[in-house]
Formats: C-alpha cells, sequence, structure tokens
C-alpha cells in the first residue's frame, strides 16, 4: 500500500457515523496537495516527500478537509511543472473543480543553508549545526482559478549530528544531512498550516452532480465530506466562465440559475450521497450543489 492511500484509508475510519456533529457545522472541502517541489534537484525526493506528509498529516488533524489523492487527477500532476519548476495552476484549475477540489497547494522548497556552529574532536564527530530552510505555499481556488495564499517561512532548527571527520568541517555536507534538513524543512512547512486553514475557509464549499436517474440525484460528496442524511441541498447550473477583455484572463465564473432543492436519503461509494428530488426540475450532471 502506498502513503497516499494510507493517509486517505486513515481519514475514512476516523469519519464519524452522523458525519458531521451539528447541522450547522461546516462541511469538508476538497483539497488537492501536490507532489511538492524542490529548487535543489540533486537533493533526494525523501526530502520533499516528507515534507508533504507532514502537511497532510496536520490538515487531516484540523477534521476540516478531504484529501484528494493524486492519482485520482485524469493526468499525472508532473506534466503541468513550467521551466521555472513550478505547477501551472491556472491550468490545473478547472480540472481540479471538475473533481469538486475546493484548493489546490503548491509546495517549494527555496533554499537550504547550513552552517556549522561547533564539533567534537575525534574520528566521529558529534557536530553542532544550524540549518535555515526557506519554502514557499501557494494555494489556488480552483473554482475561480484565483491565488488565495502565497506564503513564504523559514524554519531554524540547531541540532546536532554525528560525522566521520574528514566530512565535518564542510558546511556542504551538512545541507545534506537528511535529519537536519527534515527537521528544518518540517518546521518551516509546519508555520504555514494555520494560514492555509484560514485561507480555504474562506472558500465557500460547493458539490457538483454526478448523476440524474429519474428522481434519483447522485452527487460527489458523502458522509466524508459531512453530508447528512436529510440535509436540503440547493442546485444551480453550473455558471458561465468569466475572462478579462483587457489580458484574457480567467477571472472565474458568473452565479448559475438556481434549478431547485434535493434531500439527501443515503451514501454510496467512498463519498458520494444520493439524493430525492425535492423541487424544481431539469436538474443534470455538473451541476452545482450547496447546503440550502
Amino acid at each position: 500500500m502506498n502513503r497516499e492511500t494510507n493517509i486517505q484509508s486513515i481519514e475514512e475510519r476516523n469519519v464519524s457515523y452522523t458525519a458531521r456533529p451539528t447541522s450547522d457545522a461546516p462541511l469538508k472541502k476538497r483539497v488537492l496537495i501536490l507532489p511538492f517541489i524542490d529548487e535543489k534537484v540533486t537533493r533526494s525526493q525523501v526530502v520533499v516527500q516528507s515534507a508533504r506528509e507532514a502537511v497532510i498529516r496536520a490538515l487531516t488533524q484540523t477534521q476540516s478537509f478531504v484529501i484528494v489523492r493524486n492519482s485520482d487527477l485524469p493526468q499525472d500532476p508532473g506534466k503541468f511543472l513550467n521551466e521555472n519548476r513550478e505547477y501551472d495552476l491556472e491550468k490545473l484549475a478547472p480540472i481540479a473543480s471538475s473533481l469538486g477540489i475546493s484548493a489546490i497547494i503548491e509546495g517549494k522548497i527555496l533554499e537550504v543553508k547550513a552552517k556549522r556552529i561547533g564539533d567534537q574532536v575525534g574520528i566521529f564527530r558529534q557536530v553542532n549545526a544550524r540549518v535555515e530552510t526557506k519554502v514557499r505555499l501557494r494555494i489556488m481556488a480552483a473554482r475561480n482559478g484565483r491565488i488565495i495564499l502565497e506564503d513564504v517561512r523559514s524554519g531554524n532548527i540547531e541540532s546536532s549530528t554525528t560525522r566521520v571527520a574528514e566530512y565535518s568541517f564542510s558546511d556542504k555536507y551538512l545541507e545534506e544531512d537528511p535529519k537536519l534538513v527534515n527537521m528544518s524543512i518540517h518546521k518551516a512547512f509546519n508555520g504555514t498550516v494555520s494560514n492555509i486553514v484560514r485561507a480555504i475557509d474562506k472558500i465557500s464549499w460547493q458539490g457538483l452532480v454526478a448523476l440524474v436517474s429519474g428522481e434519483r440525484v447522485f452527487i460527489n460528496a458523502g458522509r466524508l465530506s459531512g453530508i447528512q442524511v436529510g440535509d436540503i441541498l440547493k442546485v444551480t447550473e453550473d455558471g458561465e466562465e468569466i475572462f478579462d477583455p483587457d489580458t484574457g484572463a480567467f477571472i472565474g465564473k458568473a452565479p448559475g440559475r438556481m434549478k431547485g432543492t434535493v434531500e439527501v436519503v443515503s451514501y454510496f461509494g467512498k463519498d458520494g450521497a444520493i439524493c430525492l428530488v425535492h423541487s424544481g426540475s431539469g436538474f443534470k450532471e455538473n451541476d452545482q450543489v450547496e447546503l440550502y
């Protein structure tokens, strides 16, 4: 079992039977956390993977999000990396939005610096070092393609590591020490978690109609997202995309026409809900739903 699958299954096990504690409690928003990027391409990928997993664990513990696996995307996220080793989030946004994802998160390690601040005498030396890491986090709202957070953070740690004497005097080797680098990077990214929560909290929750079969309407959010049996959901048509007439940049979607309401009666799949028509008509796939 890969690590992403394990994280997803942990979250599923922790979902309460009642989906959310009270009727006015917020629904969980779907978040896509892209594979983290390292400015230094020669550094081990274990470092960025570990940092990403630390952020996923921290966000999962807030119980405010559903973490979508990268493998659920129809295309490999790596195809959206540009020459600056950054993701083209604008191209990813409509794909993510079609999966009911509220926000896309990109993490990048910008710099790692290490400095020896003392060591012992001997063949195997306990070297004291200071490691400074600079990281950047970007979050894009998938629905309108806007950056809602760009946060640059530093993580500074002082710790010790054992090195063979011939390497113990070089700061270069300290910058490659997995223990020191991981500690510093984790500290830097952990400082972004509260800002992530606040930024995504400003996005209103929306789900999508996945299928309409007679009087039954299947939506792409269920108990994992906090949908309760008995909830009444408002259904609106997909709004028109609006672009800046001068630059051609995507601005967002205009609100769609309200079609009616549906009532949640059951669940299906990993995170889906079955609804019955409560009022209105003309529901179709990709219509948007929200709590009424």
